[in-house]
C-alpha cells in the first residue's frame, strides 16, 4: 500500500478556490458594473438634446441624476401608446435601466419618436422615480418632422422633463397613464 500523498492535489484544490473566488474579488472592486449600458450612445443623445432643446442645459449641469431615453415611440389613433428603453444616471456614472410605457386617449392622430430625458434635482427625487410605478397626465403638442412643441420644463416635485422629436407628426390633446420602470445594474443595488 503506498501511503504517499500527491503533491499536486492540494495545488489543485488552491488552484480551484482562486478561480472560483476571482470573480468575486473582482466584482468587489468595481462599484457598479456597466454591463450592456451604451454610455456614448447616451452621451451623443444628451449633447444633441443641448444643442437642439437650448433650455435643457441648466438642468444637464444641475441636476443631480438624469434618466435619458434615446427613443420613445408613439402611435395614437383615438387611443394610442408608447414604448422606449433608457439608462439611468446618479453624478455622471451609470446605475440602472428604465422603461417607459404609455396609454393614451384623447383627441390624437399621427406616430412619432422622441428622445427624452428626466431630470432629478436631488437625491430625494432620484429615489422616489426607483419606487414610483405608474404616473397620470395630461398632454398637449404637435409634431412635425423633426421638429416639436412642447410645454416649458420646471421641476416639479424635484423632477423636471425634456422631450425632443426625432422623428413623426403627430398632433394630440390627450390623457395618459405613463408606468416607469427601474432595474438598479449589478452591483448598484
Amino acid at each position: 500500500m503506498n501511503t504517499r500523498r500527491n503533491p499536486l492535489i492540494p495545488l489543485l484544490a488552491l488552484g480551484l478556490l482562486g478561480c472560483l473566488l476571482a470573480p468575486a474579488a473582482a466584482l468587489a472592486e468595481e462599484p457598479c458594473a456597466t454591463g450592456p449600458v451604451e454610455v456614448e450612445k447616451f452621451e451623443a443623445i444628451a449633447d444633441r438634446m443641448k444643442t437642439n432643446v437650448p433650455r435643457s442645459q441648466p438642468y444637464f449641469e444641475e441636476a443631480y441624476a438624469v434618466a435619458i431615453w434615446p427613443v420613445i415611440v408613439r402611435v395614437g389613433a383615438g387611443f394610442g401608446g408608447a414604448y422606449g428603453k433608457g439608462t439611468v444616471f446618479e453624478q455622471g456614472e451609470p446605475i440602472g435601466t428604465t422603461g417607459y410605457w404609455q396609454f393614451t386617449s384623447g383627441i390624437q392622430a399621427g406616430a412619432k419618436g422622441f428622445a427624452m430625458a428626466i431630470f432629478f434635482r436631488d437625491e430625494a427625487a432620484l429615489a422616489a422615480f426607483q419606487e414610483r410605478p405608474l404616473e397620470f397626465m395630461g398632454q398637449a403638442g404637435l409634431d412635425i418632422a423633426t421638429v416639436g412643441w412642447h410645454g416649458t420644463p420646471a421641476y416639479n416635485d424635484g423632477v423636471a422633463v425634456i422631450a425632443m422629436t426625432r422623428f413623426g407628426l403627430m398632433a394630440e390633446f390627450t390623457i395618459s397613464g405613463v408606468k416607469f420602470t427601474y432595474k438598479p445594474l449589478p452591483g448598484c443595488e
